[in-house]
């Protein structure tokens, strides 16, 4: 009895010792980006991946523009009619998933329960491209006798990082692009301890991405849907892909003293660091990095710049000498033509439009080729000139350009670089300086007539500078708002119902995105039901506008005939910045008009400033604010 105890546990250590281990597990799921619940299932194989479990995942894609003949038939295969569904090596489906949560944790027991099941095979496969054309050998290698029978080879190209929005997602992974031969696989029938080798090609489709393709093999039994080993290898890693971007350099032709620059790709397929030099036997073609590191499955961006010194043909060769998988020597021939060309010039550059606050600048030149060329990539800039000094304007790249608040009061500058098609740059000229840039501006020549009693109309012409958003005008009163037109080809008004007394209109013009009033019109007085006699007793008043202002406010003073009236303007601290004086004239109306300068000349500060008013019957005072 003793004796047949050792020798049920000596045959359990031979087995143990002799069982082959598996690869890893082949997760396949039925999923679409129709489908609400799959996101859990493409974060849980996602998550399988990221924490370094040895699965191969191979998406059946079914019902959406992923889906082909392959990927139907695994699906059919299976009989998964519930998406997603995911099967594990093949067995022990699970179907449902979830819309914002992984699922990960309902793998995961799958994954190590399949992972603890021996192997009776091995798989390897090894490959070579020419062109677009992949040729695979696949060594199977039956190791221990099993009783598994109808056996196939199946090869399943898998491409990840497709850009996709699809159920709150961005990116698919792991799509099933291709089997080879197709869907059915290849029949594999050993005996133990044989091997075979099973000859696979096929064209890869350009628009997939290379870097981002796997190849998984295995073998399954098809009656069972027990899956017997797998195997998964980088696509580019698996046939030695040719890992820069081109094979050949032939720049475009370019003048003599100037440079044209090409980037090249150099990708590394594989899990180690790439070291390597680049050397040309040509000093006309250079490169922008003689040596180069590139990590593991990652890609470097060399230029290559062709700078021609006179005008013939040359050739040379780039050798790349490195550790790249299959390519430790690389020679990419490279041509380039030099030729003699003058520089174009730009004439006549100048600057049309309203010289007016948020209305719209054209630029214009006339472009001009010694050469006959025709024009290519010409670059314009426009400037703002403060203090002496021109200014880049940001974000001003073409030939119209829309004024701005901070142009007010400055001058304008259109700059132009000429190029023609070959990118010969000519000399930069600018245009003269424009404007100064003025505010959105006013009617001109109010007139007013009495008609009657107590109606006044009011005629005007329109402002001198006008083009977008110009809209119609504001009609004020004694510096009240009476009415709105609302079209700009409206130049009269009639006031209806005036009361006595003496009355001052101004007309203000109206814009549109943004919104704004211009300054107002010159200012006319009326008197309705009052004689020359009765001014002596008219009330006096001050009325101030604009308040904010940017260039000058003004003060319009009703008070009696001949009275002098002084203006004083403080700052903050209390100093006397400014004064003036007027005399009203005998129609009991005046105005003072204040520029935002001291007694010295100089433009005064944006900030807040008190006034007073006195003369003879008269005071009053308060605060104006002047703003950049």
């Amino acid at each position: 009895m003793r004796k047949l105890v050792y020798l049920v546990l000596l045959l359990g250590l031979v087995f143990t010792l002799n069982a082959l281990p598996r690869n890893l597990v082949v997760v396949e799921v039925g999923t679409g980006t129709w489908c609400p619940y799959c996101p859990g299932a493409s974060m849980g194989c996602h998550d399988l991946l990221i924490n370094g479990h040895p699965v191969a995942v191979i998406k059946n894609h079914n019902g959406d523009s992923y889906a082909n003949a392959y990927s139907n038939a695994r699906n059919n295969y299976y009989g998964i009619s519930s998406f997603p569904t995911a099967v594990f090596d093949g067995l022990n489906p699970i179907s449902g998933g979830s819309n914002t949560s992984s699922m990960y944790n309902s793998y995961l027991p799958r994954v190590t329960a399949r992972m603890n099941v021996p192997a009776k095979y091995t798989l390897s496969a090894e490959g070579s491209a020419s062109g677009n054309n992949y040729s695979v050998a696949v060594t199977v290698n039956k190791v221990e006798a099993d009783t598994n029978t109808n056996v196939k080879l199946h090869a399943v190209l898998t491409e990840s990082g497709i850009q996709q929005n699809w159920q709150g997602q961005t990116i698919l992974d792991n799509v099933n692009r291709l089997m080879v031969p197709d869907q059915n696989g290849t029949a594999i029938n050993l005996n133990t301890g044989e091997q075979t080798t099973v000859n696979l090609t096929f064209a890869f489709n350009n628009a997939w991405n290379m870097a981002n393709c796997e190849m998984i093999f295995f073998l399954q039994n098809q009656s069972s849907k027990e899956i017997l080993q797998g195997v998964k290898y980088s696509l580019p890693e698996l046939v030695g892909a040719f890992p820069v971007s081109v094979e050949n350099l032939d720049f475009p032709n370019m003048y003599v003293g100037g440079s044209h620059t090409i980037p090249i790709n150099i990708i590394n397929f594989r899990s180690n660091v790439v070291n390597g030099t680049i050397a040309i036997d040509n000093p006309v073609f250079t490169v922008s990095n003689n040596s180069f590191t590139i990590p593991a499955r990652g890609s470097v961006t060399i230029d290559v710049v062709f700078t021609p010194t006179a005008a013939q043909t040359y050739s040379g060769n780039m050798t790349i000498t490195s550790n790249l998988h299959n390519h430790p020597n690389i020679t990419i021939p490279i041509t380039g033509t030099g030729f003699l060309d003058n520089p174009p010039v730009a004439e006549a550059v100048s600057i049309q439009g309203p010289p007016v606050e948020y209305q719209t600048l054209t630029g214009y030149y006339e472009f001009t080729d010694p050469d006959g060329d025709e024009e290519g990539e010409t670059t314009v800039a426009w400037y703002r000139i403060e203090d002496g000094v021109h200014v880049q304007i940001e974000f001003s790249d073409t030939t119209t350009y829309q004024l701005r608040a901070e142009d007010t009061g400055k001058q304008i500058v259109f700059e132009v670089t000429p190029y023609d098609i070959h990118g010969m740059p000519g000399e930069t000229v600018r245009s003269q300086p424009f404007g100064p840039i003025e505010n959105v501006p006013p009617p001109r020549n109010l007139d007013a007539t009495v008609e009657g009693e107590n109606t006044v109309i009011l005629t005007w012409e329109p402002p001198q500078y006008f083009d977008r958003g110009f809209v119609g005008y504001r009609v004020f009163r004694s510096g009240l708002n009476i009415s709105t037109i609302t079209n700009p080809g409206t130049l009269t008004f009639t006031d209806t119902y005036v009361p006595n007394g003496i009355h001052e209109y101004t007309v203000r013009s109206l814009f549109t995105n943004p919104m704004l009033l211009s300054e107002p019109s010159n200012a006319v007085t009326v008197r309705i039901g009052v004689s020359n006699d009765d001014l002596v007793s008219n009330p006096v008043s001050v009325s101030v506008h604009p308040s904010p202002f940017k260039d000058h406010t003004q003060f319009s003073i009703n008070a009696k005939a001949n009275n002098e009236v002084t203006l004083e303007i403080f700052n903050l601290k209390g100093q006397l910045i400014k004064t003036d004086t007027v005399k009203v004239p005998a129609s009991g109306v005046s105005t003072i008009i204040w520029d935002g300068k001291d007694n010295r000349g100089n433009q005064v500060h944006s900030g807040i400033y008190l006034y007073r008013l006195n003369g003879r019957d008269l005071s009053a005072n308060g605060k104006i604010v002047k703003i950049k």
